[in-house]
């Protein structure tokens, strides 16, 4: 299975028969509206994103795209996300949307997707993706909060920018030790200058890692 960050919380999973999304920004729209422009080029045109299923975990610009949503090829794709995110999806032009709240678990293809808890400003979801025996578990966006170390994985995908709802550094890092995944990775930076974070701060203090990847082999 193949993993590819499109930046912010963005991510592409494909083990070559089926292709899931999470939460794409591939526009300009947090600029256009706000006046925060992107610090990264768009990766991949709305328009050429081939996909089987998009996932949004709450309905936030930079998760729920008003300017690429509607380019995609909505046709062929299904939607998932927290009931707060429909109508906003529907006036976008989605047709084909699935709720996607807490505790819902959904089958696609070789993937096990389910919705789990978040603590946002808005109703949000984090999303733990089951392949070939593995646990991916994606964050998305969210304070800390004792319940998420409930959420165990094999890989950890951790929002580190400590602003505008989420768990800033040292909460991702604490997080991190009580998961204990063999692999952490830190996101949801280096998109806007207003709200980034450098992720070697992330990963310096974690010397648990160094020592989990020796173990594992990784």
């Amino acid at each position: 299975m193949k993993i590819i960050w499109l930046g912010q919380s963005g991510y592409l999973l494909s083990d070559g028969i089926t292709t899931i999304c999470i939460d794409p920004y591939l526009s300009d729209a947090v600029n256009r509206i706000a006046g925060r422009p992107r610090m990264v080029g768009i990766p991949i045109l709305p328009e050429k994103l081939y996909v089987d299923a998009v996932i949004c975990t709450h309905n936030h610009v930079d998760h729920v795209d008003p300017d690429a949503i509607p380019k995609m090829q909505k046709e062929n794709m299904i939607f998932y996300a927290p009931t707060d995110c429909k109508q906003t999806l529907m006036n976008l032009g989605v047709t084909q949307y699935l709720p996607f709240d807490e505790g819902t678990r959904v089958v696609l293809g070789n993937f096990i997707l389910e919705a789990v808890f978040a603590d946002h400003t808005v109703p949000a979801i984090g999303v733990v993706v089951t392949h070939a025996g593995k646990r991916y578990y994606f964050t998305g966006d969210t304070y800390y909060h004792p319940k998420l170390a409930d959420i165990k994985c094999d890989v950890l995908f951790v929002s580190i920018n400590g602003k505008l709802g989420n768990m800033d550094v040292e909460d991702a890092i604490r997080l991190t030790n009580e998961i204990k995944p063999q692999l952490a990775v830190p996101n949801h930076y280096g998109m806007f200058a207003s709200n980034t974070e450098d992720p070697e701060k992330y990963m310096v203090p974690n010397r648990f890692i160094m020592e989990w990847n020796k173990e594992y082999n990784l």
